[in-house]
């Protein structure tokens, strides 16, 4: 946040305005915050007073003021008992406070009321239970009785921070100007403030390291909460900083030599420092001994280089900034605190864009143009601040909108990011070549091929074959880049660039690394996923019909499945990448891997109901497929998307490409694909309602599997002809084709032909008035679609149970099925969603007319 308020140097704010100032500063205040959604710690940090005073202002009176009505609330039983009486005054009962309050029980409110479990304030911006039920309308407490109870719940669970004012000669020993542009970071701050009040109760030494990617503000955050008056106020004797130069373009700072700038900092003569390096880090400790210090050590490269400075002494707290993530440091300090800096919120990267630019450029921007900057800036406050300033001093804002700006600067966002070229530290790119200049060579290629990857994250078995290193030495490249923050982990095991950095690293290796090796590495991810992809549909389904991959070439070491599960987790985890992988093969002209790809992955985008993917996925084999002239890759490209089709419920599209299909098929393949595709003509026909074209299919379907003794085929195609059977009222033939499917799939161990059987069978039961049965058979196929992943059969055999529940008059069971099969399917964006709800709404109708 940026606010305009003059702030003296040598005249702190705390000396309070007149009353009239206090409410215009006041109402000003309130209306800005709720415009921009800060916080009350916020606006203090940006003003450099304490956050009380805010809320003083904010509350509309002096700091030094006693609420006659609040300042008694000494116990937790007092202010239980304050609150008893408001929620009497207000006219209700504690059952209908609790009930309009989100989130709060009726026990909750009445533990309060006893002076029990009075929870501490939440560490996040997030409001908590105690703070949504002082802001219920229905209680009537204003701004100021608001902020006062909560200062009291403070003081009552021992985390308050008001502390008092400190003296006017806090020393700040070369620490750098506040950014006056700083915004956001309010969790952090939080954070910081907590570590601030364990070090004030004596659970010191403490360390903590703000770590991140470069530009991401960690010397602005430590330099905003170090001028903070409670800061001030608790290390008496000042603040030493040093810039360690971990990435730079100069070496690192040794230890020795940085020892050495601290101690002539705190007032040590250069003679009387030893030349021995121990005895000069006992001087150190010594000179620290009793002193109350904030130690900042700016830019640290690792933790060998920082592990000397940290002080041992109760009376010094350490606050790190690195690049590097410094996990080695909770070996020899157990005690450290990690606080990692991920990019800017879009409103905390819009906020600051609006302080930078100024009012003129911002007034004249819409909230649209500001986001689109931030998101080409990608949120990073050093990329922000160049931005802006190269947006203020090249451009003007009444020539170029910052809407235009922000599309040209997306076209080479590294090139736009920087002022002047005579200036490195304006641009973001210098910034992030500093920390590729640290790496390891190994790393440096690595970084370079990884940026190669077109996926949103990579994982090392992916990266082993991108590299064309053995699984340990990508493993130790990736914990390398991540170390360095030049990649983020999540989701245990799965690497991530910030989008300027993944720019950078194609950047460098387009720069470095020769064209015949980019596309080798690409050739031999794009592999990695396809034999993988395809091994793990064969393990979900046995049965699907394979295609012939080339062989593998040399590094490439693809994923095996022992079990499903293993399968559909490895599925779950990369169908992003893999969609990315299909995308990527048809755009580069590698056609046969991208119709290839979209064959092995749309077995499970369908059974996953990601028919959208799916569709897109089918899309580029199609093209791939044409460009080939390949009528095999034809064949499978037209059942892809002639499969997503039918499920959006594009019916048209779905019959011209299954013709197609058929078409290709008597041309290419046997009885047993032919079979298949009259089976995807035959559910295509159901669901346009012609059940006696689908029967007949499934008939003639049944007739080529028996020819072709393909045992998988026949009892699917049995359970097809019981169900169109089923859909015609022929409920007795139904079952002899059903329980022939049934034993057919159980010798075979046929897991999704059982499944399917199952619910023909239930759906039989169920019309031939066996109710029971007919429940035993919708419950076992629920059973067997949920352990195989399959969404949409899962939906569609809760619609079927649901069914069968209100025939049975068990309306609330059947409310619950349709409503689990609706959520799914809308969730699928299914058309069948809405007659689900149709379904609903009807169940619910003769209940509405009776109230």
């Amino acid at each position: 946040m940026h606010v305009s308020i003059p702030v003296g140097a040598d005249r702190p704010l705390t000396d309070a305005p007149d009353p009239g100032t206090v409410r215009g500063l006041a109402a000003w205040l309130a209306a800005h915050l709720s415009a921009t959604g800060r916080s009350p710690a916020d606006a203090a940090r940006q003003l450099g007073v304490p956050e009380s005073t805010v809320n003083s202002w904010l509350a509309g009176h002096r700091d030094s003021e006693e609420d006659e009505s609040l300042a008694h609330l000494e116990t937790h039983a007092m202010l239980g008992d304050w609150l008893r009486g408001r929620i009497a005054d207000s006219g209700c009962s504690v059952r209908e406070i609790a009930a309009s309050t989100e989130g709060v029980s009726t026990s909750t409110v009445y533990n309060w009321l006893r002076g029990e479990h009075l929870p501490r304030p939440p560490v996040g911006d997030e409001p908590d239970r105690f703070d949504l039920l002082l802001s219920n309308p229905r209680l009537g407490l204003n701004l100021r009785q608001r902020l006062r109870l909560d200062e009291t719940r403070r003081r009552l669970t021992g985390t308050s921070m008001r502390v008092a004012e400190p003296g006017p000669a806090w020393k700040l020993r070369g620490l750098p100007a506040d950014n006056r542009s700083f915004t956001g970071r309010s969790t952090h701050l939080r954070r910081l403030d907590r570590l601030l009040l364990d070090h004030a109760r004596g659970r010191a030494p403490v360390v903590a390291a703000l770590t991140g990617i470069g530009g991401a503000g960690k010397t602005a955050l430590a330099v905003r909460w170090s001028r903070t008056r409670e800061v001030q106020a608790t290390f008496t004797d000042g603040c030493l900083y040093l810039n360690l130069h971990g990435y730079a373009d100069t070496p690192p700072m040794r230890p020795g030599d940085a020892m050495t700038k601290l101690l002539i900092q705190l007032g040590v003569e250069p003679r009387r420092l030893p030349a021995d390096l121990d005895a000069r880090a006992a001087l150190y400790q010594q000179v620290l001994t009793g002193r109350r210090l904030l130690l900042i050590l700016d830019n640290a490269h690792d933790e060998a280089q920082a592990r000397p400075l940290l002080p041992t002494g109760p009376g010094c707290l350490a606050l790190l900034t690195s690049r590097s993530r410094m996990h080695g440091l909770a070996a020899s300090h157990p005690g450290v605190v990690h606080l990692p800096l991920e990019p800017l919120t879009g409103a905390e990267a819009t906020g600051l864009l609006r302080g930078l630019l100024g009012p003129l450029a911002a007034r004249t921007a819409s909230g649209a143009d500001l986001e689109a900057l931030a998101a080409a800036c990608g949120h990073l406050p050093l990329a922000l601040q160049i931005a802006a300033a190269d947006f203020l001093t090249h451009r003007h804002p009444q020539r170029v909108t910052v809407g235009e700006y922000a599309r040209s600067l997306a076209e080479d966002r590294l090139a736009g990011l920087s002022v002047t070229p005579t200036d490195p530290s304006t641009s973001l790119a210098d910034s992030i070549d500093r920390s590729y200049r640290h790496l390891t060579d190994e790393a440096k290629r690595a970084y370079r091929l990884l940026g190669l990857h077109p996926g949103p994250d990579c994982t090392a078995e992916a990266a082993a074959s991108l590299l064309a290193r053995p699984l340990p030495a990508a493993r130790t490249a990736l914990l390398e880049l991540a170390q360095a923050s030049l990649l983020s982990e999540h989701d245990a095991g799965r690497y991530t660039f910030h989008d300027l950095v993944r720019e950078h690293a194609v950047q460098r290796c387009r720069g470095t690394d020769p064209e015949s090796e980019r596309r080798a590495a690409v050739d031999r991810l794009l592999d990695h996923y396809l034999h993988t992809a395809h091994a793990a549909t064969l393990s979900l389904n046995p049965n699907w019909e394979s295609i012939a991959l080339d062989p593998l070439g040399p590094h490439i070491d693809p994923e095996r499945f022992e079990r499903h599960a293993d399968a559909t987790a490895w599925f779950t985890a990369e169908h992003p990448a893999l969609l990315a992988a299909v995308v990527h093969a048809h755009d580069s002209g590698r056609w046969t891997r991208a119709w290839q790809l979209a064959w092995s992955i749309s077995d499970y985008l369908d059974r996953l109901g990601l028919w959208h993917e799916q569709a897109a996925a089918g899309a580029a084999a199609m093209a791939a497929a044409e460009h080939l002239g390949d009528d095999t890759a034809l064949l499978h490209a037209h059942r892809v998307t002639a499969r997503a089709a039918v499920r959006l419920g594009r019916f048209d599209e779905a019959d011209r490409r299954l013709q197609r299909v058929l078409e290709l098929t008597f041309l290419l393949g046997g009885e047993r694909e032919q079979a298949h595709q009259l089976l995807n003509l035959a559910y295509l026909r159901e669901q346009q309602g012609r059940t006696a074209a689908a029967l007949e299919l499934s008939g003639r379907a049944l007739r080529l599997y028996r020819t072709a003794d393909f045992g998988v085929g026949q009892a699917r195609a049995l359970n097809a002809v019981a169900w169109y059977h089923a859909l015609q009222r022929e409920f007795d033939q139904a079952l002899v084709h059903c329980l022939e499917s049934l034993r057919l799939c159980e010798a075979l161990d046929f897991g999704y032909g059982k499944a399917g059987a199952w619910a023909t069978f239930g759906y039989v039961q169920q019309h031939l008035d066996e109710p029971d049965e007919a429940r035993s058979g919708f419950e076992q196929a629920l059973e067997l679609y949920l352990g195989l992943g399959d969404r949409y059969e899962v939906a569609d055999t809760l619609v079927l149970l649901g069914d069968l529940h209100l025939d049975r008059n068990a309306a609330d069971a059947a409310r619950d099925a349709w409503h689990e099969a609706a959520t799914i399917l809308t969730d699928l964006d299914h058309p069948d969603a809405a007659r689900i709800r149709a379904k609903l709404a009807d169940l619910d109708a003769p209940a509405v007319g009776r109230g």
